[in-house]
């Protein structure tokens, strides 16, 4: 049915190297798509001509146009767009350049709700249908950005995020768009119940199917630790992970290392802050692993992962990246909500803090039913996330 299709794929800005959750899902997806012979072209937000070689050696020589994006404060006034949409305009004869670059394209994916300016001008000026590919619902992303910014900052980020939530709701009506396609389960579900059209769950693209991390293959390159160790993974300068170790750290640890005599957490993510590492540091054994080149090594000598989210939206990639690597894993339901996980089969799920320790200390207790949940989680994601059969969801919104 749709073997033919060839599609535009509109990204919300640079994404290489790809080192956050976001850039992998962009990465993945791409590298799905020209595998599969779909991607025509891309259209970069953001980058610069500099960059454009190291996209196309990713994408096997994919044409790759480039947009600029406005990022002064004076967006923040558009009458129309909030800031996130109104920083990434679409130029004067953007749908003209594209088809000279794609003239067999067929259709176009705007890869999230901030691109989707860009892919309207150029869905309509080349009368080609369209799928928006949501991350997550922005206009909660931003409030819960707001909730943790005091003064001027968090009164700006609550007006845009009340801007976008309205945008938003628009957007799942555009007459321009065959339908979106949520990357997040619980997403999708609170979209469709808005009223919006044709809207599809597709899991994320961000996982790799080569080998898994071997897990005998434990080490960081530091001096060895004779304890088990717990890890958490993400960016240490974005609110929602900060949040979550806070949470951790605050509310649950302190039971863990009361019931257990050698456990060592490691906080592994990129840009924590100054004060943010000062507290790590007075932590009983807590280790900070900040702007690590490779986080493999740490997944491979990990135990047990933790993904404590207290807030955001959308799909945590860090859940794709612990149960890739089979590691048997304790999370919220809050980080659970975007994919069809089962708990107690393919990981652990609690919310409150006894419980949330509770589950890590069983973990840590029974190590042959930690690998087996460790394997099972594995062999669920890769069935969820299966890049063949999420790329056709797409087309199927495109066919539709």
């Amino acid at each position: 049915m749709s073997a033919e299709q060839r599609w535009i794929v509109v990204a919300d800005s640079p994404f290489l190297p790809a080192h956050g959750g976001g850039e992998r899902e962009h990465l993945g997806f791409l590298r799905a798509s020209a595998a599969a012979g779909r991607l025509a072209l891309l259209v970069l937000p953001g980058a610069t001509a500099a960059d454009i070689p190291a996209y196309q050696r990713e994408l096997g020589g994919v044409p790759v146009l480039v947009t600029d994006r406005r990022t002064t404060p004076l967006m923040l006034l558009h009458p129309t767009q909030p800031y996130v949409v109104a920083s990434r305009p679409a130029p004067a004869g953007l749908a003209a350049r594209a088809r000279a670059l794609a003239p067999d394209a067929t259709g176009v994916v705007v890869f999230s709700y901030k691109s989707r300016r860009i892919g309207e001008v150029i869905a309509r000026g080349l009368g080609l249908p369209a799928v928006l590919r949501q991350h997550n619902r922005e206009g909660a992303y931003h409030r819960s950005l707001a909730a943790g910014t005091p003064g001027p900052r968090g009164w700006v980020l609550r007006w845009e995020a009340a801007r976008i939530e309205r945008d938003e709701r628009r957007v799942g009506h555009a007459d321009w768009l065959r339908g979106t396609a949520d990357i997040s389960l619980a997403d999708a579900t609170w979209r469709v119940s808005t009223g919006a059209r044709n809207v599809v769950h597709v899991p994320p693209f961000a996982l790799d199917l080569g080998p898994s991390v071997p897990r005998e293959a434990a080490g960081t390159g530091a001096a060895p630790v004779p304890a088990p160790r717990v890890i958490f993974l993400g960016a240490l300068d974005i609110a929602t992970n900060t949040d979550a170790v806070g949470w951790l750290v605050e509310r649950v640890w302190p039971r863990i290392t009361a019931a257990h005599p050698t456990v060592v957490l490691d906080v592994v993510g990129r840009g924590p802050s100054a004060e943010l590492s000062r507290r790590l540091a007075a932590l009983e054994r807590v280790r900070l692993a900040a702007d690590v080149p490779d986080v493999r090594p740490y997944l491979a000598g990990a135990d047990i992962a933790v993904n404590p989210a207290v807030s955001g939206s959308g799909v945590n990639i860090k859940v794709v990246e612990y149960l890739d690597a089979a590691i048997p894993l304790v999370s919220t339901s809050l980080a659970t909500r975007g994919l069809a996980l089962r708990a107690g089969t393919d990981l652990e799920v609690a919310d409150d803090a006894d419980a949330f320790a509770d589950a890590v200390l069983r973990l840590l207790a029974d190590p042959m039913a930690a690998r087996a949940m460790g394997e099972q989680g594995r062999a669920r994601i890769r069935e969820l996330l299966d890049p063949v059969a999420n790329l056709d969801r797409i087309a199927a919104v495109l066919d539709s």
